[in-house]
Formats: structure tokens, sequence, C-alpha cells
């Protein structure tokens, strides 16, 4: 890691890095995980394999990875890409110059524009409100139909999705194809036009204010 970095900026490099060494795979074994992150990451970063599962130990404290044995052996599943981290908290840094910007904009009597990251934020916020809409309608309705034991709920189709999608374009539609097929073109719609990262973003969004949302 770079010299004068805050303790901060260092894990959060380091849960980039390790999130990166997933490459295109989901699921992958500790020991493989550790060494893959020091090929990787070499010679910045190296540290022993307790250090490297404590950091495994924050992130999925964070919501970034879940434990799993796979095979009889301890292994990782990732629930995040390595896009999630954009919107993490912009720095002091980067706060301060947004707005000096949006100073300089405002005596200029300009139209002011919104940061990339808030635009990102913003649609992600609006998709996230339309991903719902559609699940709320292929849901049956709870009034006219008790849901039954083991029955998924909207929050529980949303992770699924999330971990779809993180997996393959084809491994989304044909949960949604097998699960909820009500909604099949709308949201085969929204992967055309909005894409996979951002349609992950919005997914985000929504498991992380799942506690607003309740179960069907």
């Amino acid at each position: 890691m770079s010299i004068g970095m805050r303790s901060e900026d260092i894990e959060r490099e380091i849960e980039i890095a390790v999130v990166r060494t997933f490459g295109i795979a989901v699921i992958e074994f500790e020991a493989v995980l550790f060494q893959k992150f020091l090929v990787m990451s070499a010679p910045k970063s190296l540290m022993t394999e307790d250090i490297f599962r404590k950091h495994l130990k924050s992130m999925e404290a964070k919501g970034y990875l879940s434990p799993v044995e796979f095979q009889g052996k301890r292994a990782w599943k990732r629930l995040v890409i390595e896009a999630d981290f954009e919107e993490i908290v912009l720095t002091p840094e980067e706060v301060k110059e947004l707005l000096e910007k949006v100073k300089a904009e405002r005596k200029r009597k300009t139209t002011l524009k919104k940061p990339q990251s808030e635009k990102i934020v913003s649609e992600s916020k609006a998709l996230a409100v339309i991903i719902l809409r559609y699940l709320e309608m292929s849901m049956p309705s709870r009034i006219k139909v008790k849901r039954k034991i083991g029955e998924p709920t909207l929050i529980d189709h949303v992770e699924s999705l999330h971990h779809a999608l993180a997996e393959s374009r084809e491994s989304f539609l044909n949960y949604i194809r097998k699960n909820i097929p009500r909604v099949y073109d709308e949201m085969e719609k929204i992967l055309n036009t909005k894409g996979e990262e951002v349609i992950l973003r919005s997914l985000r969004v929504i498991e992380s204010g799942q506690r607003t949302y309740p179960p069907q």
C-alpha cells in the first residue's frame, strides 16, 4: 500500500483488491483466494494468512462476502462487484472540490449540474423503484393469497437476482424465467437498456433499505 495513506483508504484498497481477486468467479476457496491475492497484489500488499482472514471477516460484516463450505473446504462467496465500491462516501478533499465547483457555477448563474457520482446514485434509486414495482406485480396479494411456508419474499427475490446477475447475465434471466416469469419481458428490457452494472447498483439500493420494505 502507498505510504501516507489513511487506514480507511488502505482498508478500502484491500477490499477492492479482494473482490478483484475473485475474477469472474462467485465462490472461491479461502486458501486459493489468499494465494491469488498475494500474486495479484504483490509486492504492495504482502500480508500473513491470519491478517488476510481478518480482512475477510471485516468484509463479511459489511455484507461484501459470505463464508460457505464448498466440497468440504472453507470458501467465500462474493456478494458485490468492484463497481459497488464507487458508491462509498466521497473523501473530504473530493467534497471540498465539488463545493468549490458548485459555488463557481452559481456565481456564473448557470444551471447547476449534479456530480457524476450523484447522477449514478439518483439513477440507481429511480431504477430501484421501478424494479420493486415489477417485483410487487409478480408477488401474490397478501390480502387475497396467504404466502406459503418457504415461498420467497420480495426481498428474497431481490437478493437472488443480485447474486444471479453477479454471476452472469444468463443466470439473471434464467432466475426470472423460472421464479418470476410474469415480469420476464420487463426485466429483460431493463437489462438490455440499462446494463448489468446499473441494475446491480439498483438491487444494492433495495437490499440496503430492505428493513423499510415489509415481507410480501
